[in-house]
């Protein structure tokens, strides 16, 4: 048994090292898109498969040895029932002798014999395509900014409640400690001690099978020091009062309790550790006011609906649905841009080769991975397949610019709290490589491929606009106003999907081949 220990520990360390490695290379996260964390499905099913071999080998074990112990016990009865009778019989007694030297022998190296060894090894094979730690940190992470972004309750999300709809889901006290732990880690008290609650009310209605079960000391411990990290010194006492009615002797419990009143005696205090300034975490500001859908309607007579005929010739056999959302900045929503089919298309054609979003960073002039925007994403010249090219000419029928030097389409898949904060498309940078050939960004265009089921809206916090995502639908704004300059009202984000697959498919237009179509016109003095 003692070998077989040791193997285990030996095979845990291993993964803890290959872990360490993998987030050391900064693998990609699996969070950060629906579509990448299909495989983990299939990741999981092999797992549960695996485990179930496992299960196997140990019944077939376990079968062998019920199956001796029955023979065995009626041989020993036997012998225990008429004792002096039995032992008399050269017979027995060289069986007995026989059986104590050799038989026991062979059953101690039978019960030393580890188990599994194949199913451990195949664990570790799987091992490199499961989350690592900082998938977790990112996944509660993006839970936590959906319980922010659309004030919901931690009780009703650990009990499937969703933004006002039920679902038939809901946490475990692992899912609800997890929760806590990792915000405890990132200094984000006020989140940590709602979910600690929650992992200490489950814990009093659920008892969690082995060999996952959870320490209600321990989770009881974490909230109390929660709690003082908040300066609410009563109720860590309070918590801990409680701990000790399950442990009255605990050494640790009583110090702790002795310390806390001590803090309340001499009426240590200092300001509660607040991660997040309490005004973001309440009603909210302009963009989570428009992420959960309470911008005013617009009283413009101006906007209006109308079929698009004019934009290029082509439109007038074929026409587009267009709903004017906004002039300053100029905005356009295009309905039934795009068919089943091509959705379809489109999303087989990028899921291969989802990979981690990034950001134009000024200050190192490149590209970086940032917390700011959890997505994933796939690049598409316009000339990639047949669909490609009709998209291309979609959008130049659309807008009426020029695609001539603009950027390539850009597929994106958002996973769990995807989102996209606050931000310009434009670069404004001047005589940079960004804009040197072909100008900053004119136009935005993107496509919305799925309907999203809550969440997920985008989001004009200056002018008070939002744009919910709706299957084949297209928005189009003007990034740069008529005289060049950046134009600060497309400050835009993409607000937190709470539940659904959120797929996009976007299009930045340069300036320079706009000369004839939209010139830049400078404004008289």
């Amino acid at each position: 048994m003692r070998s077989s220990m040791k193997l285990f520990a030996c095979q845990v360390l291993l993964l803890l090292l290959l872990m360490t490695i993998r987030q050391a290379k900064g693998e990609e996260s699996h969070c950060t898109s629906v579509a990448g964390m299909v495989k983990l499905l299939d990741v999981e099913k092999h797992l549960i498969d695996n485990l179930e071999d496992y299960a196997v080998e140990l019944e077939k074990k376990l079968e062998t040895v019920r199956r001796s112990i029955t023979s065995l016990r009626l041989e020993n009865d036997r012998a225990r029932g008429s004792t002096e009778e039995y032992l008399s019989n050269p017979l027995n007694s060289f069986s007995l002798i026989r059986r104590m030297n050799r038989d026991w022998m062979i059953w101690q190296l039978y019960m030393d014999d580890p188990i599994g060894l194949s199913q451990v090894e195949r664990i570790q094979e799987l091992r490199e395509h499961m989350p690592t730690n900082t998938d977790v940190e990112e996944a509660v992470t993006a839970l936590d900014r959906i319980q922010n972004t659309y004030g919901l309750k931690i009780s009703e999300i650990a009990h499937g409640l969703l933004n006002g709809k039920q679902y038939n889901v809901s946490f475990t006290a692992l899912d609800t400690y997890a929760m806590g732990q990792i915000l405890f880690d990132q200094e984000n008290y006020l989140a940590a001690a709602g979910w600690l609650y929650q992992s200490v009310v489950l814990m009093e209605v659920y008892k969690l099978a082995a060999p996952l079960e959870l320490s209600k000391t321990e989770v009881q411990m974490v909230y109390a020091e929660t709690l003082l990290k908040l300066n609410q010194n009563a109720d860590a006492l309070k918590v801990v009062n409680i701990a000790l009615a399950d442990k009255p002797n605990d050494i640790k419990l009583l110090l702790r309790r002795s310390e806390i009143e001590t803090l309340i005696r001499t009426g240590t205090n200092q300001a509660p550790l607040l991660k997040k300034p309490l005004q973001t975490q309440g009603s909210g500001n302009t963009y989570q006011m428009g992420c959960r859908g309470q911008f005013p309607a617009s009283t413009d007579a101006r906007l209006h609906c109308r079929y698009n005929t004019t934009t290029s010739p082509f439109l007038t056999l074929a026409p587009f649905k267009m709903e004017l959302v906004g002039l300053d900045p100029y905005m356009v929503l295009y309905h039934d841009v795009l068919s089943e089919k091509e959705i379809r298309e489109l999303q087989g054609m990028a899921t291969p080769g989802l990979k981690r979003a990034t950001v134009f960073q000024a200050s190192s002039g490149r590209n970086e991975v940032v917390k700011t925007r959890t997505s994933k994403v796939a690049w598409f010249p316009d000339s990639f397949s047949p669909l490609t090219k009709r998209l291309t000419a979609r959008i130049t029928d659309m807008t009426g610019f020029n695609l001539v030097g603009s950027e390539m389409l850009q597929l994106m898949n958002y996973g769990l709290g995807g989102h996209y904060d606050k931000h310009y498309d434009y670069f404004n940078q001047i005589n940079s490589n960004l804009t040197a050939m072909s100008g900053d960004r004119i136009a935005t265009v993107l496509f919305y491929l799925t309907d999203v089921e809550q969440g997920g809206a985008t989001v004009f916090p200056n002018i008070q606009k939002a744009i919910f995502p709706q299957r084949g639908s297209v928005i189009m704004w003007y990034n740069l106003k008529d005289d060049g300059q950046p134009d600060t009202q497309t400050l835009h984000a993409a607000c937190p999907v709470i539940v659904g697959s959120k797929w996009v498919c976007n299009k930045w237009i340069r300036e320079r081949e706009q000369l004839f179509s939209r010139p830049c016109l400078k404004k008289s003095m």
